[in-house]
């Protein structure tokens, strides 16, 4: 489906590679989790599970308003480790006692994607169709963790879709998903099959 835009792995490498201190964690949750920009700024320390890997992501701060407990891998959470200060209340504090707002978020990626060479800038000062937004992050998670077998109603509940069938509309990238596979593995008449066969 063209209208589902994300990152490859190189892309999402690439912005990894620019990103420093709190904007490399933004990236890191962002992907990591799959969670929505709004769903990772109310996020408190107290919602993490160091211990089994998992934030928790109340009902309240959801779209579908379900409870989800969403899988964390090691290296975000050591990386979230080492942010963390004495006495912090929320993972991304914002400038007063409360939480991060979405829109220095945005404009981080936006930033950091100009920086990494996945987003450009048209003379006009409009972005091109390759817009870098925290929502193409999520879909970036999707579409990378079917690339890497995870099944389609375990990403479902890591991201939160109210129904399978959402999920599984990222499969209609199936055509470029199948030839970056492909690709990747340099499958083809020329990798060992001689013309005298």
């Amino acid at each position: 489906m063209d209208s589902i835009k994300y990152l490859d792995t190189i892309g999402i490498d690439s912005l990894l590679s620019v990103a420093k201190d709190r904007d490399r964690l933004i990236l890191l949750c962002l992907y990591d989790l799959g969670c929505r920009v709004g769903e990772l700024v109310t996020t408190r320390i107290s919602d993490i599970d160091f211990h089994n890997g998992f934030i928790r992501i109340q009902s309240s701060r959801t779209k579908t308003r379900h409870f989800r407990a969403a899988r964390v891998s090691q290296d975000t959470l050591r990386a979230i480790r080492e942010s963390l200060q004495p006495g912090q209340e929320w993972l991304f504090p914002g400038r007063s006692s409360g939480h991060l707002s979405t829109k220095p978020v945005l404009r981080t990626i936006d930033r950091l994607a100009e920086e990494a060479g996945i987003q450009e800038v048209s003379p006009r000062q409009k972005l091109s169709r390759k817009k870098v937004t925290p929502h193409i992050l999520r879909h970036s998670h999707v579409v990378n963790a079917l690339m890497a077998g995870v099944p389609v109603p375990m990403i479902q509940k890591q991201v939160g879709h109210k129904r399978l069938s959402t999920t599984e509309i990222y499969a209609t990238v199936a055509p470029a998903l199948v030839k970056e596979a492909y690709d990747l593995h340099g499958f083809g008449p020329a990798n060992g099959v001689s013309s005298g066969d």
